[in-house]
């Protein structure tokens, strides 16, 4: 058994291709990763500007048994991050080999710590599939076989969950006393303009990085990254996908949704011209969204600003969609939690989980 890191263009396909292999047959799966894998393989994205990436495969007799990266993110001084992991069933042994290999280059680049299940960065995904394996995942959610979590014991765990709700019970009318209040004290609340794509992604970044600071593995974003991040889906998003909170003209908080875009897609499959014509015409029904990011700056965090943009996001998706799924929520993060926790009336409840390993050396 050999792990080779990977080099050649050759190489690169193979190991976006051997997902294939893994989720040969899987009627659950949809392709969201090889497009992000294929970026950071190729060192076509900014966050190569302050990260090194690793990737490899293990492999026995020419067959592949497992394939991941090791990045390092200079912003993230002490990790040593164990990416975009696939593996086959009973490969616990190239596992194995995989966390010693990481362990050696972690003491020679003096790490204190090997994150499994983090993809770089937290917008590019983070965490193995923990729960409801027999279900179809909402786009931008991971997933993966149910063995993925045996190959980690005694690493120290990290959960997340979304939540989901049927739109038929959201009802905007019990928040109606904070909302006029709010709208009272200036606070307004609009849809992104992509005819200035620019500007708007300047305030989605400059929004992520003032509200995420605290949060488990942030890392501040550049406006280049997030404009890579939102450029393949540009064809499928709309000005309404995006919503800013603002007081007095500042922007103080936004909210990221989309259709839940797996829904047009066949299994094994990803986003392209299919999906486009698909989604355009309105060939495929999308019955789902997600609830992607929900940010308030701290000085307004408990002011009712989350719930203006509530309202404006039920005004687009009431008439449109029956189920939102929200998250990812880690699970020490009260707050955010608490904001599902405040909709179990209406029928909010958590729903998938997730996990994240983590080696303390």
């Amino acid at each position: 058994m050999e792990l080779k890191y990977v080099f050649s263009k050759k190489d690169i396909k193979k190991f976006i291709n051997f997902s294939k292999t893994v989720y040969c047959n899987d009627p659950y799966y949809r392709d969201s990763m090889s497009a992000i894998e294929r970026v950071f393989l190729t060192g076509a994205t900014a966050f190569l500007e302050h990260a090194e990436i690793y990737p490899f495969w293990v492999e026995e007799e020419k067959e592949v048994l497992a394939r991941a990266a090791f990045i390092i993110d200079y912003h993230q001084k002490d990790m040593l991050m164990v990416s975009f992991f696939e593996a086959k069933a009973g490969a616990q042994a190239a596992v194995d080999l995989i966390i010693k290999e990481a362990k050696k280059i972690a003491h020679q680049k003096g790490l204190k710590r090997i994150v499994f299940g983090l993809n770089g960065h937290l917008n590019y995904g983070v965490g193995f599939l923990a729960s409801h394996f027999q279900t179809t995942p909402s786009f931008g959610f991971s997933y993966n076989p149910g063995y993925y979590l045996n190959f980690f014991p005694g690493c120290k765990e990290y959960n997340f969950t979304s939540f989901l709700v049927d739109i038929s019970c959201f009802n905007m009318q019990k928040e109606r006393a904070i909302l006029e209040r709010i709208k009272k004290q200036g606070f307004t609340f609009r849809f992104a303009d992509f005819s200035n794509l620019e500007r708007e992604i300047e305030i989605y970044t400059r929004l992520n990085n003032l509200c995420f600071s605290q949060h488990l593995w942030w890392t501040d974003r550049t406006v280049q990254e997030d404009k890579e991040l939102f450029y393949p889906f540009r064809w499928f998003l709309k000005g309404e996908n995006l919503l800013f909170a603002e007081k007095a003209g500042e922007p103080i908080g936004m909210m990221l949704w989309y259709p839940d875009f797996n829904q047009l897609l066949a299994p094994g499959t990803g986003l392209g011209l299919k999906a486009l014509l698909k989604y355009k015409l309105g060939w495929g029904k999308i019955k789902k969204f997600k609830i992607a990011e929900i940010a308030i700056i701290e000085k307004y965090q408990g002011t009712g600003a989350v719930l203006g943009l509530f309202e404006l996001l039920y005004s687009v998706v009431k008439d449109k969609y029956k189920i939102c799924e929200a998250g990812w929520i880690e699970e020490n993060n009260f707050k955010s939690r608490n904001l599902g926790i405040r909709w179990l009336d209406y029928g909010c409840k958590e729903y998938k989980k997730y996990k994240a390993f983590e080696v303390v050396l």
